[in-house]
């Protein structure tokens, strides 16, 4: 069977989708993001500076990834009455914060907090947004940020809630599409692993749902819909989703020690860096988002590396795989080393998940190629067996079909076929006589006249040596015999004078349920059909 697209096709459509969704991306980060978090009101970041809350007089430029006690103290300026937003902007990554506004007489009109270890109700869906309403004048604020670690820069930023509520509309749907898009590949991968019983596919699942428990925790889905605060489900299920991601590239691209032990050892490497960032990152939590951070990076070094060595060999397989990993190596290298993004609303951490996203879709075309060539294989195993099974249910010397073919021609006889077993005679007396080549000959002889005879009517099968069988739906033995009498005829007519046969028919409905006993029956009848031959004619040698 000829598969819809040559590899070339699906390489040339697997790159193009690969090309344009980049493509697509891109004009969607720099064009779409911005205008779409730029309308006529612009959201402002809010004048001021960090410090850390033991030193209080020293500014802190780049809040450390470390994460720690932190204190923003900034000026509001309100310039219209109403309702306002303060967010922070780059990520929603830290574990708890509160804001004191206070107005110009330092008293405080609003005292706010949140954070995903905060059991605080988010008034915007996914959203650390508070809201406040505010008198045009000056402010004060005072954010005091406590976190064991930090993915991106946060910065705190005021808005309005009309505007805020537009501008946010667009991250939440990144954020449930992509969620949604990956818990459904990773249901399919874990069913794929059970079904082929594969290690492969359940280590890409793990990868999954590592990043389903980072991108749910950070971006708020689990607190928000479950109530789930635990704030270290943004870090540590990666420690060891990355470990999955190596294991799955091993499988993927089939590399053994016997075949690749460059990349083998590669891998062994690459297992230990990430077993070790795990074990830092577990006794160490603030540094359990780095450690994780790290580890993605040596995987998509890792990954990058098998792929591009292994397509140098022509494997059809790594080629796929390298525009995948190249567009998540891409994606996630800017993930993992942004720490100010574009837009107001999107954070890193929604380009994280469109990372995992798009190299998610796009392995699935792998696999689609991978089975695609399974088929292929498949196929033309079939088509061997079809042809050796032919070959062995096939008799060599007359091209009739033999014993083993004619024990799956019986049980799909009727109740009223029937079978003869029939023996030629004098067989052995020819290949004495004259030697095996004309006992051949009359063994080929006689198959091929009765078989001609029986089209239509039966099948004549050889059992070997001298024994037939014939096999008929319709039973009907004295037409059987009439055409082995005329067989015998036209042997003896032919330079075979003292040949000749003995049968015995039996029928299905004698014994329904045994077929082997049917032939038994057969076999018996043509033995004392043998044994009266025997006598009538008086012969020495049979």
């Amino acid at each position: 069977m000829m598969s819809w697209f040559s590899p070339q096709q699906l390489r040339t459509c697997f790159a193009c989708l690969a090309f344009y969704a980049g493509v697509l991306f891109s004009l969607f980060l720099f064009f779409v993001a911005p205008a779409h978090a730029s309308p006529e009101l612009k959201p402002s970041l809010i004048e001021g500076h960090w410090t850390a809350a033991h030193q209080p007089a020293v500014p802190i430029k780049t809040l450390p990834l470390t994460g720690g006690d932190f204190v923003f103290n900034g000026t509001l300026h309100i310039a219209t009455t109403g309702d306002y937003v303060i967010d922070f902007k780059n990520t929603s990554t830290f574990a708890m914060f509160r804001h004191k506004v206070l107005d110009s007489r330092n008293v405080v009109v609003a005292e706010l907090e949140g954070g995903i270890s905060s059991t605080e109700s988010n008034p915007f869906t996914l959203r650390h947004a508070r809201l406040l309403y505010l008198e045009a004048g000056s402010y004060t604020l005072v954010t005091s940020l406590k976190t064991p670690y930090l993915i991106a820069q946060p910065q705190p930023y005021l808005d309005s809630k009309a505007h805020y509520q537009q501008a946010i509309k667009l991250g939440n749907f990144i954020s449930l599409l992509c969620l949604g898009v990956l818990a459904g590949l990773m249901a399919y991968y874990i069913v794929l692993g059970l079904i082929r019983g594969q290690m492969v596919h359940g280590m890409y699942a793990l990868f999954i749902l590592g990043n389903l428990f980072l991108q749910g925790t950070s971006l708020l889905v689990f607190s928000d819909t479950f109530g789930v605060h635990y704030f270290y489900l943004s870090a540590l299920p990666i420690l060891f989703s990355n470990i999955a991601y190596v294991f799955f590239v091993k499988g993927l691209l089939n590399i053994r020690q016997q075949y690749n032990p460059k990349l083998y050892r590669w891998i062994q490497y690459a297992v230990a860096i990430l077993v070790l960032f795990a074990v830092w990152g577990i006794y160490s939590p603030h540094w359990m988002m780095e450690m994780a951070r790290y580890g993605v990076g040596v995987f998509l070094s890792l990954g990058l590396a098998c792929g591009i060595y292994l397509s140098s060999k022509k494997n059809m397989t790594a080629r796929y795989y390298l525009i995948a990993i190249l567009t998540f190596f891409v994606l996630g290298g800017l993930t993992i080393t942004a720490q100010n993004f574009t837009g107001y609303t999107l954070y890193v951490e929604h380009l994280g998940l469109i990372a995992v996203t798009v190299e998610a879709l796009l392995l699935s075309f792998v696999l689609s190629y991978q089975f695609s060539e399974l088929f292929k294989e498949k196929e033309q195993v079939l088509t061997a067996l079809g042809i050796s099974e032919a070959r062995v249910k096939t008799d060599k010397l007359t091209g009739l079909p033999n014993r083993m073919a004619l024990e799956a021609t019986i049980q799909e006889l009727p109740k009223n076929g029937s079978i003869t077993i029939l023996d030629l005679d004098r067989l052995k007396y020819y290949n004495d006589n004259f030697g095996h080549a004309y006992g051949d000959k009359l063994l080929c002889d006689f198959s091929r006249f009765l078989q001609g005879k029986l089209e239509g009517v039966a099948t004549l099968h050889r059992l070997g040596g001298d024994e037939f069988a014939i096999t008929a739906h319709n039973a009907d033995e004295a037409l059987i015999q009439t055409l082995l009498d005329e067989t015998v005829a036209h042997l003896r007519a032919n330079g075979f004078e003292l040949v000749g046969v003995s049968a015995g028919t039996a029928f299905i409905y004698e014994e329904l349920d045994n077929c082997s006993v049917v032939m038994h029956i057969a076999d018996l009848r043509m033995y004392e059909n043998k044994r009266a031959h025997k006598r009538a004619q008086n012969e020495q040698f049979y």
